[in-house]
């Protein structure tokens, strides 16, 4: 398929609004991921809120470790976001593979660590232009290679980590507190989980970047571990263990002061 420029190669995934292509471009060597969004799609005041929301955040943004909207174009039909081409695919992926190659045996300390320095830069990015993300887990953070050696090698340790998916993200005036319930619940902050499933109906209600915080931990948790720290059937027995605080770090996995304690620190309930 051919849009002006552009040649979309292949589907490689698949989205909320429609299918992400590999993509080579007229007079460039490199490769970009394009998603397609069929306009009638987008034409619900609902889904046109979210779409047009991460248009514009991710057209003033500009780190390393943020996804990189290059370009749009559009068609009568549709809509073709052009974007940084991750060969590596989303870090929930990685993992898989990193465990079944490895005796199902999750990522040593020292590629967490690495993961983690790049995926903490990008929150302080954006943090610092008072964005939250609202949003962040393994499916939401893409793993780029620099080349395919590397990639076949999985040597991660080389790996560029790019954060994605700004369509719940919102901006936070100063002094103020997000109220709106978005997110993954596996991955979501405690208030926001009890506001939605009405324990806590305080009309005082409200979060900030802390909530993103809060993400991290679950995000640094399953990195370390190879699961989320939080195993539940439904939202209150969720909330439950989350309010007791109630995970575990394998002993087996011999894991060190610092990053016990540094999990340890994000996943608190209180956010104070």
């Amino acid at each position: 398929m051919i849009v002006e420029d552009l040649t979309l190669i292949k589907t490689i995934g698949k989205g909320a609004f429609g299918e992400v292509y590999l993509t080579s471009k007229s007079g460039s060597a490199e490769k970009f991921a394009t998603k397609k969004v069929k306009k009638s799609v987008v034409m619900s005041d609902k889904v046109k809120k979210y779409f047009n929301n991460e248009l514009l955040i991710l057209k003033q943004v500009n780190h390393p470790n943020i996804i990189k909207l290059h370009e749009i174009k559009q068609t009568l039909n549709n809509f073709y976001l052009v974007f940084d081409f991750c060969n590596g695919g989303g870090l929930s992926n990685c993992l898989e593979k990193y465990k079944l190659k490895h005796n199902n045996k999750p990522f040593p300390e020292k590629i967490v660590q690495h993961f983690m320095r790049q995926i903490i830069a990008g929150i302080q990015y954006i943090h610092h232009k008072k964005i939250l993300h609202r949003d962040i887990k393994l499916d939401n953070i893409l793993v780029k290679f620099d080349n395919d050696a590397d990639k076949e090698s999985m040597n991660f340790l080389k790996a560029t980590i790019k954060i994605i998916d700004f369509g719940f993200a919102r901006y936070l005036e100063s002094d103020s507190l997000a109220q709106s319930v978005l997110g993954s619940p596996i991955n979501m902050d405690p208030k926001i989980l009890m506001k939605m499933r009405k324990i806590d109906n305080n009309t005082s209600f409200g979060y900030d970047q802390k909530a993103d915080i809060w993400s991290l931990g679950t995000v640094c948790y399953e990195l370390l571990t190879g699961a989320p720290p939080f195993d539940a059937t439904t939202y209150d027995d969720l909330i439950s263990k989350i309010k007791q605080g109630s995970y575990k770090i394998p002993n087996e996995l011999k894991l060190s002061k610092q990053s016990i304690s540094f999990i340890n620190a994000m996943l608190q309930c209180d956010p104070t």
